[in-house]
């Protein structure tokens, strides 16, 4: 729990001080990289409702500080959902610590909150551009592992791009991978 100002207090008169600030109650689970935050608005207002929003969040390495630093993705929620009953809320909160999914974070990572550099910058531009030839040489010499296996799982594969990876990947693993997938019908000569 980060922040917790959400209390067994219903919106009636005289309890509106209860119902003020930019969120009433915060929860971050660093495993599943999910952030839920409940808000009241409009605030004061006793005619209001609770609104909750369920976040993905990605975590950076502060060396400074040796700690880690989170990014919530607050453009795009997960999920959004409002109610004025707190019962119908507190339902929701139960379920949702129960059931809510893993974020897998998409960027290339050397370890936990640490980037790859290079690996993601090629990783951003096939997000942008699609898989093309022209780079593909250069990964299999310096792309890491987590980017290979990235582009094995790609949309956008073909079958001259598996031949260079069968032959050349990093590991035994990504070459097994490649040579899998030639086998499989999409891919046959």
């Amino acid at each position: 729990m980060t922040y917790n100002q959400f209390y067994e207090v219903d919106p009636i008169p005289g309890q509106e001080s209860y119902f003020e600030g930019s969120s009433l109650l915060m929860l971050r689970n660093n495993a599943r990289l999910k952030i839920i935050d409940v808000q009241w608005r409009p605030e004061l207002d006793l005619d209001g409702e609770y609104q909750l929003q369920v976040l993905n969040f990605v975590e950076n390495f502060n060396p400074i500080t040796n700690e880690f630093d989170t990014e919530p993705n607050w453009e795009h929620p997960v999920l959004n959902f409002a109610t004025k009953s707190r019962l119908v809320l507190v339902e929701k909160l139960e379920d949702l610590l129960r059931t809510l999914p893993v974020f897998e974070d998409p960027r290339m990572i050397e370890r936990r909150g640490v980037i790859d550099e290079l690996s993601e910058s090629y990783r951003l531009r096939i997000v942008e551009n699609g898989i093309s030839t022209d780079y593909i040489n250069d990964i299999l010499e310096n792309g890491s592992v987590q980017l290979q296996v990235y582009i094995l799982n790609h949309k956008d594969l073909t079958r001259e791009i598996l031949l260079k990876f069968a032959e050349n990947g990093l590991t035994k693993k990504v070459k097994n991978q490649a040579k899998q997938k030639l086998t499989s019908k999409g891919f046959r000569a």
